[in-house]
């Protein structure tokens, strides 16, 4: 049994597991280090860039980028969704309108999975090729944000891929046996990234724990966080996401002159020009 899958039948029973099983998670090693780098001017996207044109700082010293690929690398894409109580059958069906076309915008080498959770969280759709599509005739009780937030985060790394969670709710966390602290803290160590797509009047704090929860994971992990007031947005923020995702760049580098062992502070800019950037904010030296 994988590692998400033994924390999800934990999850699904609702136990209150150790914290050790949280931070089995993934560590970067020591020889090569990938981040993800998203640059915009504005709302566009810059993506006529070299590796040439990035400076990359570990724990404040300057890196040596050995590589970088822009849109080339396969990507899976996981969606988890909350069918909660307060996800109307409208919304729901939203949602399935906006899987089916994630669908149609992946590549023959992309892959898609989707996660549901309620009070419980579940596997709807395995991680496989398109076509994806997922069928959410039905709703749960309750609202473990924080678990399925867990499961996103603990994401093994595949070589020569790139791994984005994109997670969907409308409501606050109401039954969760996994805590803020917990995912906060295994977010510093996650592998993929997570962008955040919040609909508005379900009952979402936007100065509640799972709002500055959300913040703190897209700026750890270098995702994003679109807020819609609308279900017919739901398909447009799902492909902006995405399509955010792959535009941006991926940069390798072997750390040199820091502490292999640690956390690791990772700051990336753009040389010439003050163009905003999303990257992953560090990682966990081994």
């Amino acid at each position: 049994m994988s590692r998400r899958s033994i924390i999800a039948a934990a999850i699904a029973a609702n136990a209150t597991v150790a914290s050790a099983l949280a931070f089995q998670v993934y560590r970067v090693r020591a020889d090569v280090v990938v981040i993800d780098v998203a640059v915009a001017d504005g709302r566009k996207p810059i993506t006529n860039l070299t590796k040439d044109d990035f400076e990359l700082r570990d724990n404040g010293v300057v890196q040596k980028i050995l590589d970088f690929d822009h849109g080339v690398l396969p990507i899976d894409v996981t969606l988890t969704i909350d069918i909660s109580g307060s996800m109307t059958r409208q919304k729901r069906m939203a949602v399935e309108r906006a899987v089916m076309q994630v669908s149609s915008l992946l590549r023959e080498v992309d892959r898609g999975a989707v996660w549901t959770f309620g009070r419980t969280v579940v596997e709807s759709t395995p991680l496989r090729h398109p076509p994806i599509a997922v069928d959410l005739s039905s709703t749960g009780t309750g609202t473990s944000v924080f678990d399925a937030l867990l499961l996103s985060i603990v994401m093994p790394p595949i070589p020569d891929r790139r791994q984005l969670n994109v997670f969907m709710t409308d409501g606050d966390d109401t039954t969760s046996a996994f805590d803020e602290d917990t995912v906060l803290e295994t977010a510093k160590h996650t592998h993929g990234q997570l962008s955040f797509v919040i609909v508005k009047g379900g009952g979402t704090d936007a100065d509640g724990n799972v709002m500055r929860t959300f913040r703190s994971i897209a700026k750890t992990t270098g995702g994003e966080i679109l807020q819609i007031d609308q279900d017919e947005q739901l398909t447009q923020a799902f492909i902006t996401a995405i399509q955010n995702f792959r535009t941006a760049y991926v940069l390798r580098y072997t750390p040199t002159g820091v502490p292999g062992p640690g956390w690791h502070e990772v700051t990336v800019k753009v040389k010439s020009k003050n163009y905003s950037i999303r990257a992953r904010r560090g990682y966990q030296g081994s």
